[in-house]
């Protein structure tokens, strides 16, 4: 066997290097075909005699004919709104390769499971051969196994060989699966609130998702429901427009995500803002998201309802002062906030390096270490504040937090949950949901003291730039903090 020199790469030796640029203008072109999801006539690009050489679950299949009955047409029954994404092409000669992924929805029969019209992920790896400005031969690799998990199977029965992967690896992986993190959040969130595919959220989410926000915690797939029509009947016309996602895990097992959202609609119907004034509102949102199976099992959010009621004309303390007079709130709902950031499901190893200094930032900042801070922002970072403010340079950040805390003495500060993105050609970029334990002890931004214990919920977005943190988001429920000094 020493002796023996084993042949490699055969079928290039003969590989004519002056026809890269005509094979990818193929390949390039029979992609945007298989978007726009035609059979019939897709022999534009490939033979008649075309081989087509699939793994074991996808077959082979010999001749044009074949592979559009054999393979397109049962790929597209059970697959529909299916959209082919390579993420690396490589092309030399007659020869091209990729990997990518496909996101479609299951809504027909696959490998014998009825549809369950969940949105998928499909990974795969091609190469083809080209002659004649024809695919004369297309090696496939598709990951049926993992559209199985995807769909609730798995056909390895938990011997599949991920269980001697080690953390470090796994951490790896997690980075790699972040376009698909962001592209299910975007896509699901377009589907579910501007295509008004409301009864579609009982795909995405588990039926007992639990739903934490400063105001309310809620424990059921129905109530999530039933609350995305009741906004929808106040602001018919809202718009969600995706700034980013953050996230930290795996497709294949369980991820967090930080989605923040730029929301806009106007004020068509009654609801719990009280009668419509007609107006138009643009205000954040950030929901934080874990993920398992593709099933969303916990949620957490915080909308800024200070910028939401401002623009409908609203002063906060106002409204909470009227809602508690006409009896829409009520003493126990501050019960409601002891449930706001409580995790059931634990993801561990969340940190790393961004993450770590965004949580040291921001816990010093609040705790009044800021000769420590100011190592930690640029010169001329921004702050998007709740209530819709955008304030400039670090020395009025600075401020603008002191003019905040100036009203409370802080028992406690912890962090829930930090998380960090480092990829996309992008700034790098941290996610923090966090909570203050203060007693209400001095007069200024939220009236005269109460002494009471004030809890404050909070979800922050940072970008750092060369030198420390250049843009901040912050969103804290404003509604929330003057229920509990007011009742």
């Amino acid at each position: 066997m020493k002796d023996k020199i084993i042949e490699q790469s055969t079928l290039t030796f003969s590989n004519d290097l002056s026809k890269t640029k005509i094979t990818r203008k193929i390949i390039d072109k029979m992609v945007v075909a298989l978007n726009d999801h035609r059979i019939d006539d897709i022999g534009e690009f490939f033979s008649n005699d075309l081989n087509w050489f699939g793994n074991y679950g996808c077959g082979t299949k010999l001749g044009l004919k074949e592979f559009q009955e054999n393979w397109q047409v049962p790929f597209q029954k059970a697959f529909s709104e299916k959209v082919c994404v390579d993420e690396v092409r490589l092309f030399e000669g007659e020869w091209g390769a990729a990997f990518g992924r496909q996101e479609a929805v299951h809504s027909g029969i696959f490998m014998g499971i009825s549809p369950t019209n969940k949105k998928v992920n499909i990974r795969y790896m091609d190469f083809w051969q080209t002659k004649d400005n024809k695919i004369i031969n297309n090696w496939v690799m598709v990951d049926f196994p993992d559209v199985l998990r995807q769909l609730g199977v798995d056909i390895f029965k938990g011997e599949g060989w991920e269980k001697f992967d080690s953390q470090k690896n796994i951490i790896k992986e997690y980075s790699l699966d972040h376009n698909e993190i962001e592209s299910f959040i975007y896509r699901i969130t377009e589907e579910i609130w501007e295509n008004k595919k409301v009864e579609n959220i009982r795909n995405y989410y588990s039926s007992d998702v639990i739903v934490r926000s400063p105001s309310i915690t809620t424990y059921d797939c129905d109530t999530v429901v039933k609350e995305t029509y009741k906004t929808l009947e106040q602001f018919p016309d809202r718009q969600l427009i995706g700034e980013d996602v953050i996230s930290f895990g795996s497709t294949k097992s369980k991820y967090l995500s930080s989605h923040r959202i730029l929301s806009t609609g106007t004020h068509l119907g009654d609801g719990f803002y009280g009668k419509a004034t007609g107006k138009k509102v643009i205000y954040r949102v950030i929901a934080d998201c874990l993920i398992v199976n593709n099933k969303i099992v916990e949620e957490w959010i915080i909308r800024d309802e200070a910028s939401i009621l401002n623009q409908l004309g609203f002063k906060v303390s106002d409204f909470v002062e009227q809602r508690i007079s006409d009896g829409t709130f009520k003493k126990n709902d501050i019960e409601f906030t002891k449930n706001s950031f409580i995790k059931k499901n634990i993801m561990s190893n969340c940190e790393n390096t961004y993450a770590k200094k965004y949580k040291e930032a921001l816990t010093n900042l609040i705790e009044g270490q800021s000769f420590f801070e100011k190592k930690a922002y640029e010169r001329s970072a921004q702050l998007y504040w709740f209530g819709g403010e955008l304030t400039n340079t670090i020395e009025k950040i600075y401020e603008k937090w002191n003019l905040f805390l100036s009203c409370f003495k802080i028992l406690k500060c912890e962090v829930s949950n930090s998380i960090a993105l480092d990829q996309n050609n992008m700034r790098p970029r941290a996610a923090l949901r966090w909570r203050l334990i203060c007693l209400h002890n001095s007069n200024g931004f939220f009236g005269l003291p109460t002494n009471k214990e004030i809890k404050i919920y909070g979800i922050s977005h940072a970008e750092f730039g060369k030198q420390g943190i250049i843009r901040e988001f912050i969103l804290i429920d404003e509604i929330s903090i003057w229920k509990q000094i007011l009742l």
